[in-house]
């Protein structure tokens, strides 16, 4: 039997940047889109020996904003990946920013196998929105998510994010309610909600540096944490990893692959792959990439980084990703995957952690404690 294999596609083309945003995406470069999407393909075509030999269990389109540009192209990249998937239930996931969806789009996202759609909504006050570049209204989540309904996807997962300039407690609460209330309503199964980073030379950076607005303090924002826990828990959607929720069976597959260390190969400019103990990535240079994929200039240099793990590499990596989740590390299954006992070669780490009281152990698993995920980076640093 054929390994699982994900497929990552980034679309790296938006309206506009929001300030927070660290990630290879560009807001005046639509000229590049039609040239970029036919490199796109010939990176799949190029990789077709490989997907060949593997099961695709799940296709994950982001971006930037994949909603941001027409359908059509989306539709030529699943053209080419339909070649090589051999079963009737993988996981096709889009996302998309409330501005973009439009009912022609999601009638061909529809028409051509995506079933899961994940809106990026961060807040649903205008005035939170605003303070952080996003171009939407609440209105146009609501109108987005009656599109996604009318168009019959029932897998729908929310994007939210704190602490954000303006951002209150109440605010945020008041943010949860609302998802709450609609969730039934219009198949949120899933929400994401994301610790927001503050990354060097984004506007946002500049913007506190500067004075210009602040962001809540330690004890406000751990507070914030525990009330998005506890009110998302108690409303059926239970935490299966640090930033995630969801109601049973509704886990998001694609990124279940990439924390229990599965293959996955990345498609575009800054796309991330692993992929045989190997993990790289593309350029970020939009110019260089279609370069070498489009016009065959292997003067190019298109992969950016490189990293070839070796057993222990390995070993670490397999625990942070699998702490991440609610389960952790299931120790029979590392004995399964590396031929050694996590506790012969962890003994002292794990140790450590629970005698801190930030991981938990029994027979068979070994994973964060509530206040372990409140602090997660002191556990990792323990594996790095």
């Amino acid at each position: 039997m054929n390994k699982d294999i994900g497929i990552y596609i980034h679309i790296p083309f938006c309206c506009s940047k929001c300030y927070y945003c660290d990630f290879t995406s560009y807001s005046n470069k639509d000229q590049y889109i039609s040239q970029y999407i036919d490199s796109v393909c010939n990176e799949i075509l190029n990789n077709s020996e490989i997907l060949c030999e593997y099961n695709i269990i799940s296709i994950y389109i982001g971006g930037g904003t994949p909603s941001y540009i027409d359908s059509k192209y989306i539709t030529k990249i699943l053209d080419i990946l339909k070649i090589f998937i051999t079963n009737n239930n993988v996981s096709i996931t889009i996302e998309v920013n409330p501005n973009s969806v439009t009912e022609d789009k999601m009638k061909v996202y529809k028409e051509i196998g995506i079933n899961r759609v994940s809106v990026g909504l961060q807040s649903t006050h205008n005035e939170i929105l605003a303070s952080i570049g996003r171009k939407h209204t609440y209105n146009d989540f609501l109108n987005a998510l009656k599109i996604i309904k009318k168009y019959d996807i029932k897998d729908v997962s929310v994007d939210l994010m704190y602490p954000l300039p303006g951002l209150t407690y109440k605010l945020l609460d008041e943010t949860l309610d609302t998802v709450i209330s609609i969730k039934d309503e219009y198949n949120i199964h899933h929400v994401s909600i994301y610790n927001l980073e503050v990354h060097e030379n984004t506007k946002l950076d500049f913007l506190l540096k500067e004075g210009f607005v602040k962001l809540i303090d330690e004890d406000e924002e751990f507070e914030m944490k525990e009330n998005i826990k506890n009110k998302l828990e108690s409303n059926n959607l239970h935490r299966y990893e640090i930033s995630n929720y969801c109601e049973k069976g509704y886990e998001s597959i694609h990124n279940i692959n990439y924390w229990k260390q599965g293959i996955y190969l990345g498609f575009g400019t800054a796309a991330s792959s692993f992929f045989t103990g190997s993990r790289y990535t593309n350029t970020k240079n939009i110019d260089d990439y279609i370069n070498y994929y489009l016009y065959n200039d292997r003067s190019i240099t298109v992969i950016e980084e490189k990293e070839d793990l070796d057993k222990l590499g390995s070993m670490k990596e397999y625990i942070i990703l699998s702490l991440r989740l609610q389960d952790g590390v299931n120790i029979q299954d590392f004995y399964q995957k590396f031929k050694v006992k996590l506790l012969d070669i962890f003994n002292e780490e794990i140790t450590k952690m629970v005698n801190y009281e930030l991981l938990y152990k029994n027979k068979t698993n070994v994973y964060l404690t509530d206040k372990g995920k409140d602090i997660a980076n002191i556990v990792w640093k323990e594996f790095i």
